[in-house]
């Protein structure tokens, strides 16, 4: 269970109720918010993953260690894994956080929020992320196999031993973040959601290293 970094004390989806959304409106702006943030946080995860890769040194032919070669990724590319991870992890806040009896409120609010992050970038689809991995088998699997998904599109694999699964560590080390903005989503104003979505939107996705 995250922790609530103000009081030192476990966030439940119980804590949250008396923040919730009223209307639909409401749960559809604030939404908006959470999908945005949660985009920025999927590419913080890449980012750091990506380095954690790419700072991998090798031994050279001639006795020295020198650093691994990587190929380029490009900023399409990016936005594209960085829109999975964030697609993974929206489903993954639900899992997280509710047991089998999901509430009503927070269905509609997620199911919003997976709608506002295919306005944030089209492709892949959210549903088309979805069809990719065994969100039916759990998180561990589920996250383990994005994970080696990312690795292999990003031709990382011989960077470290561990590279395949280390995005999957990193992705589940982040659970604090998620209810964090989840809680931030429901219990702020929507003027300083309004103002902090408008600064950040245009750059979500942006390639951060």
């Amino acid at each position: 269970m995250a922790q609530d970094s103000s009081k030192g004390q476990p966030i439940s989806l119980i804590d949250l109720e008396e923040f919730k959304p009223q209307t639909e409106e409401d749960s559809r702006e604030r939404a908006i918010f959470y999908a945005t943030a949660m985009a920025v946080l999927a590419g913080n995860i890449l980012t750091s993953y990506i380095n954690y890769c790419k700072s991998a040194v090798v031994f050279s032919p001639n006795g020295q260690f020198k650093p691994v070669e990587t190929p380029p990724i490009s900023e399409e590319l990016f936005k594209q894994i960085a829109k999975e991870v964030q697609t993974v992890s929206l489903w993954l806040a639900v899992c997280e956080n509710s047991e089998d009896d999901v509430p009503e409120w927070f269905k509609e609010f997620s199911y919003f929020s997976l709608r506002a992050s295919d306005e944030l970038i089209e492709a892949p689809l959210a549903k088309e992320v979805f069809e990719l991995y065994p969100l039916d088998l759990g998180i561990i699997p589920t996250i383990q196999s994005l994970s080696m998904n990312v690795c292999h599109k990003l031709a990382l694999g011989e960077t470290r031993v561990d590279a395949a699964l280390a995005l999957g560590d990193i992705i589940l080390e982040a659970a604090r973040q998620r209810i964090e903005l989840l809680k931030f989503s429901l219990s702020q104003s929507m003027l300083v959601l309004d103002t902090w979505v408008a600064e950040v939107k245009p750059g979500a996705f942006q390639l951060q290293f």
